[in-house]
């Protein structure tokens, strides 16, 4: 079949002030860009370059990424809800510059086979988190709330917990999972039995065969 006839696709450019559904964008590069108060509802992003680049008052309602790297991004006053992050690199994010606040019924965001190292987390509130399959080295979990988060098959080296509830999470089959149950909240958790072992460490139990 001839292709002579076939319009050429036209690409979407993300701008500042840009409003779109259900969209898909792929292999964009917006490294080191600025993007002010663009909305993005169920939209695909695939393999696109968002490193280092600031999102200003936007929004990504129910949206995916696959593949993309988003490292070191700033999301300041940003909206995040629903958004699945599936093997992307999302290291050194601060999410607590989001604005989960104005959210009226906000579902947490996923991310599966992704890297997190270096995340900031410290004192949200994200019920239901998932972070399952994903490198989570020295990730600050404190003072927050992940009550039933899917923690299940992450690597959790070096990462940050302290007065964190995590009340009904699954960390089945989890890593480094260092949690001083002292002082975090952890009625219900769910860990692998070797990972438990950790548990007892932090109160200075000393485990022989």
């Amino acid at each position: 079949m001839s292709n002579i006839n076939k319009k050429p696709v036209q690409t979407i450019k993300i701008v500042n002030n840009l409003d779109c559904f259900a969209e898909r964008f792929e292999d964009i590069d917006l490294h080191k860009s600025i993007i002010k108060k663009a909305e993005f509802e169920e939209c695909t992003f695939v393999s696109c370059d968002f490193s280092e680049a600031k999102f200003l008052s936007c929004a990504f309602i129910d949206c995916t990424f696959e593949n993309c790297n988003l490292s070191v991004i700033k999301l300041t006053d940003t909206k995040i809800s629903n958004t699945h992050f599936s093997s992307c690199k999302v290291v050194g994010i601060d999410w607590t510059m989001c604005n989960w606040s104005s959210l009226l019924n906000p579902e947490s965001v996923k991310f599966t086979d992704s890297i997190l190292d270096d995340g900031n987390f410290y004192g949200l509130d994200l019920e239901r988190l998932v972070m399952r399959g994903c490198r989570a080295k020295d990730v600050d979990f404190r003072s927050g709330s992940f009550i039933k988060a899917d923690f299940s098959s992450s690597d959790f080296k070096g990462a940050l917990f302290g007065s964190t509830h995590l009340e009904g999470a699954n960390f089945s089959d989890a890593q480094n999972t260092i949690i001083d149950i002292r002082n975090n909240f952890l009625e219900g958790a769910i860990f692998s039995r070797f990972e438990a072992l950790y548990l007892l460490e932090t109160m200075g139990i000393v485990l022989v065969d």
